[in-house]
């Protein structure tokens, strides 16, 4: 028996497999690492009222994730965790049509032809976004124009990678100035020894990655 959550993955499967996306968990889905640190995701995430809405981003290898009060790697397709999140309920604030469903069994249910319609919107616009970064550097940009922006529910401040991930990108790209004053601002706000040998680790990483050539 075919559940409602295959039935959103059989109409991405189609979008997302040419992108170099593999599915990695019922709604969610990220690509092979490029730049040799970048992935993308996009999911579909369940909220409340039976409702699912589309969000995409990036993961960087080099960034280690905040859980539960510590950090750790996330260098796999499956272990990818959002280090910048584009999620349309952010800028609009209620749940976009555009990028949302509503699925009830026996009171209201999606068919498949608004899965698909969803699914193109969607996949549309996230695909602009992942032909922005070509770089770290891009990455770098997305994060500036973000911060600019107004938003109706979340900003750049409520998620918790943010600082991190600006701070260890700009390291990255050599801009190890302006990425301390991240990385700090981040370990300052959620608690974090800044001589934790991890983060040491993620930024010599990051430095790494900076000395690289990269076509």
């Amino acid at each position: 028996m075919t559940v409602f959550t295959d039935r959103i993955d059989d109409v991405l499967r189609a979008e997302l497999l040419p992108m170099g996306f593999d599915l990695v968990r019922p709604r969610r889905w990220v690509s092979s690492s490029t730049m040799g640190a970048t992935r993308r995701i996009f999911e579909f995430q369940a909220l409340k009222g039976a409702t699912y809405s589309a969000r995409w981003g990036f993961s960087l290898d080099f960034v280690p994730v905040m859980r539960n009060g510590h950090l750790r790697w996330k260098r796999t397709p499956k272990g990818a965790e959002f280090d910048l999140c584009i999620d349309p309920i952010d800028e609009f604030g209620d749940v976009p049509d555009w990028c949302s469903f509503v699925h009830l069994p026996g009171y209201m249910e999606t068919g498949t032809n608004q899965i698909i319609h969803v699914v193109g919107n969607t996949t549309r616009n996230a695909r602009r976004d992942f032909a922005r970064v070509g770089s770290v550097r891009d990455l770098i940009s997305i994060f500036r124009d973000r911060a600019q922006m107004t938003f109706r529910r979340f900003s750049l401040e409520n998620y918790v990678q943010t600082h991190l991930a600006w701070g260890l990108g700009l390291v990255a790209i050599g801009q190890n100035a302006e990425g301390e004053a991240h990385i700090s601002l981040f370990c300052e706000q959620r608690g974090v020894d800044r001589n934790d040998p991890l983060l040491l680790k993620a930024e010599t990483e990051a430095a790494r990655y900076a000395a690289t050539p990269h076509s």
